[in-house]
């Protein structure tokens, strides 16, 4: 996975949310995505995972930075044939199942927005028939094509929402916390079939979410993102083996142990101190307020996000350059 499909560059992304206050949701990211793989993003509640993957699907215009697909910008200003590629190369699954399918819509068009958008000449049983083997590839069947959204259960009309990103073929697809609202039991079915989509059709995702096990389970690499700043960013393994950055190591402390011997045991690390408001973000670390280790530099001088090993990102004083 040596080639660099998707590169961020110094992104950032800032609201306005009242007389001179900015929401800096998105804070000078920077990262690649590889080819045929899926990068996974974690973090708590408002740290910007989601305002990111839909700057980077151009659903929001980045206040500053760039994103790259295949070495050519994206995020600026693109003419009507290129925002049509983009569109056709790069999908969404978006959170939550039960507000991203327009009730009014039965699932044949919904499906089918996608070819519809890129004026594929079907005709309405060619139409027909590739809305049945997206459904069957997902696991629904040919019946369900005239029904409406609230004739499934959430489980199944994430599903449609898979098929209906799935379309178009892209290659890149953020899958935003698309398991979040499903219950546990479903959960595992939808991430088994990203996977066996992916294996079949050589995707790529970001794969956002909140369940850092789950993360594990389907990312090659994990990125960690607090107050709009990406923290630390590794391989998945490397992240449960040897995490860096003090708030990975709380994330991952914070995962129950099957073992309630050893979950008894086991010394937690608790986070004290209360998180900062992203619209008054204070110097230095923004982590520094709730960080055992936090020193005087920490509080002054924000650590520079540098790669401390051989694929080994993190942003933090206690880890020096090499």
């Amino acid at each position: 996975m040596s080639e660099v499909l998707l590169e961020i560059k110094n992104l950032k992304k800032y609201f306005e949310v009242g007389k001179n206050q900015t929401l800096k949701a998105v804070d000078d990211v920077s990262f690649q995505i590889y080819k045929g793989e899926t990068l996974g993003l974690v973090g708590e509640s408002g740290c910007g995972k989601s305002t990111l993957g839909r700057t980077i699907m151009r659903l929001y215009h980045p206040t500053s930075g760039e994103v790259l697909y295949n070495g050519k910008t994206i995020s600026g200003h693109l003419s009507r044939g290129e925002e049509k590629e983009c569109c056709r190369k790069m999908q969404m699954i978006f959170q939550d199942p039960y507000m991203s399918l327009d009730p009014r819509m039965k699932v044949v068009d919904i499906v089918a927005e996608g070819l519809d958008s890129q004026n594929t000449a079907l005709s309405r049983s060619e139409r027909e028939e590739q809305v049945v083997k997206l459904l069957e590839m997902v696991g629904l069947q040919k019946e369900h094509v005239g029904r409406f959204p609230h004739e499934f259960s959430g489980g199944q009309r994430q599903r449609i929402g898979i098929a209906r990103a799935l379309a178009i073929n892209p290659e890149f697809i953020v899958a935003d916390e698309p398991i979040s609202a499903l219950d546990v039991s479903i959960q595992a079915q939808v991430v088994n079939l990203l996977k066996k989509l992916q294996d079949e059709f050589s995707l790529t995702y970001l794969f956002i979410a909140h369940d850092i096990s789950m993360v594990k389970y389907i990312s090659n690499r994990i990125g960690v993102m607090y107050l709009g700043s990406l923290v630390e960013l590794t391989s998945s393994q490397t992240m449960f083996d040897n995490p860096l950055h003090p708030y990975t190591q709380a994330l991952l402390s914070a995962i129950p142990l099957p073992d309630p011997k050893a979950e008894k045991k086991r010394s937690r690390v608790v986070l004290e101190g209360t998180v900062p408001s992203p619209v008054n973000i204070p110097d230095g670390c923004k982590f520094c307020s709730r960080c055992r280790y936090a020193t005087d530099e920490c509080r002054k001088t924000t650590p520079n996000f540098h790669e401390v090993e051989e694929g080994h990102w993190v942003a933090c004083h206690r880890y020096k350059k090499p």
